[in-house]
């Protein structure tokens, strides 16, 4: 079960850079393709990006969720908060975008607990989960914030 005590819990910072080849193999993979060539221009081709009226090659909307895996990645965030890994289920992702994220942009994410609770009742088996709750701020090199990620996760 996970360790109520942590809420309020801030990971330390994490600073880094917005690859291109990144954000072409993130569009590929969450299209199911097997290549770059097979996905829009505009996640390889600055040319294609600047054409269809964005600054750079902007990242897919749902890149944020690879911050999870910045420095010690998923297995980090389950140590530091006593997850059981065979309980525990993502359960949802939520973003509330405020600015655009470009290749060369220098995103600092900074990740706390920010909820526990419990649902369900302990006495029926499988009607009762602990959730725990995420929020991530990604800052760029402006100090704008620019994507706030919250996500869901319950152990039952």
């Amino acid at each position: 079960m996970a360790d109520k005590s942590k809420i309020g819990m801030e990971f330390p910072p994490f600073t880094m850079v917005v690859e291109k080849t990144k954000i072409a193999e993130f569009a590929a993979a969450v299209a199911l393709k097997d290549s770059k060539e097979e996905i829009d221009l505009i996640y390889y081709d600055e040319d294609a990006a600047k054409k269809a009226g964005y600054e750079g090659i902007p990242v897919p909307l749902t890149f944020m969720t690879s911050c999870f895996f910045w420095t010690d990645g998923l297995m980090g965030i389950v140590k530091a908060l006593g997850f059981d890994l065979e309980k525990l289920l993502h359960s949802e992702e939520e973003y509330e975008y405020l600015g655009q994220i470009y290749a060369g942009d220098v995103i600092t994410r900074k990740m706390k607990v920010v909820d526990m609770y419990e649902r369900g009742q302990k006495d029926r088996p499988g009607r009762f989960a602990e959730v725990t709750v995420l929020e991530t701020e990604l800052i760029n090199q402006r100090g704008e914030l620019v994507t706030k990620v919250r996500s869901t996760m319950i152990e039952r």
